[in-house]
């Protein structure tokens, strides 16, 4: 069961999660971003979303025991994240969501679920104290998932 659902109206394909501290939370993407998936910089990390814009369903896991991935996940993502003050956003250019967690470092694993019966398409954001190796967990005919990783992200201006 998820700590916290809610709506986010995603734009530009990318859903991130950012500490809220940061001045510039978004972050430019490369090319080799664009085909792996995400984009990364200490503190925040963006993800590309199934569709490029419109609501979804954000359900948000902290500390809880991960499944497998179910049948239904289209595109999944682990990465290392921490955060100092526990304040973070879940956000896209056009909207964002406010979320306490505790200090610390933190699993992020972000799982992009296939839409059902014309319903809002589900996000699930994992995080779960610990240290994360950047992975591909499942990859769809849109990510190259096999390539090296680029890990350098800049803030967006």
């Amino acid at each position: 069961m998820s700590n916290v659902v809610f709506q986010l109206y995603l734009s530009y394909a990318q859903l991130c999660v950012f500490s809220s501290t940061l001045s510039k939370p978004f972050n430019d993407w490369s090319d080799r971003n664009f085909s792996q998936g995400f984009s990364w910089r200490p503190g925040s990390a963006c993800f590309r979303s199934l569709d490029d814009e419109g609501y979804h369903c954000i359900n948000v896991f902290v500390n809880e025991a991960v499944s497998p991935l179910s049948e239904r996940c289209i595109r999944a993502f682990q990465v290392p994240f921490e955060t100092m003050d526990g304040k973070i956003e879940i956000a896209s250019i056009s909207d964002s969501t406010p979320i306490e967690i505790l200090p610390g470092k933190y699993i992020l694993q972000v799982e992009f679920q296939d839409v059902l019966n014309e319903e809002i398409p589900v996000i699930n954001v994992r995080l779960n104290q610990g240290e994360a190796e950047f992975t591909i967990l499942r990859a769809d005919h849109e990510i190259d998932a096999n390539s090296e990783l680029d890990l350098e992200a800049k803030p967006a201006e």
